[in-house]
């Protein structure tokens, strides 16, 4: 995996996300990058669960992830707010993108399924 993350463009990316491999599965808008707002100097991976509910924390969960979309590139910006107002813009385009059926289907994807068997 690392070394797929290593090699993978940096940006925003939309897809589906579930936790522990529970039957629920999100929509899920990830940050691959350095965050250059922050000034990371390792690339990370970070997925916003897009859920309609709040979330317990889950730090030490087991994260199963499904990219299906690229949004836009990684970008630096003025001010927190205005990389919190793009975030949230990302989030929008990614529900309105989830919503087409050619990504809307791999929310079925097996790795989703219990156990997971690829």
């Amino acid at each position: 995996l690392l070394d797929v993350l290593s090699g993978a463009v940096t940006g925003i990316y939309c897809g589906w996300a579930s936790i522990n491999a529970e039957p629920k599965v999100y929509p899920m808008c990830m940050s691959l990058g350095y965050n250059p707002f922050f000034g990371n100097d390792e690339k990370t991976a970070e997925p916003w669960l897009l859920a309609d509910e709040p979330l317990p924390p889950f730090y030490g969960s087991e994260i199963r992830l499904v990219v299906v979309g690229y949004i836009r590139p990684e970008a630096n910006f003025n001010s927190l707010q205005a990389l919190v107002d793009r975030i949230h813009e990302d989030a929008a385009t990614t529900r309105r993108a989830l919503l087409h059926p050619t990504l809307a289907c791999h929310q079925q994807h097996p790795l989703f399924q219990k156990p997971c068997i690829l």
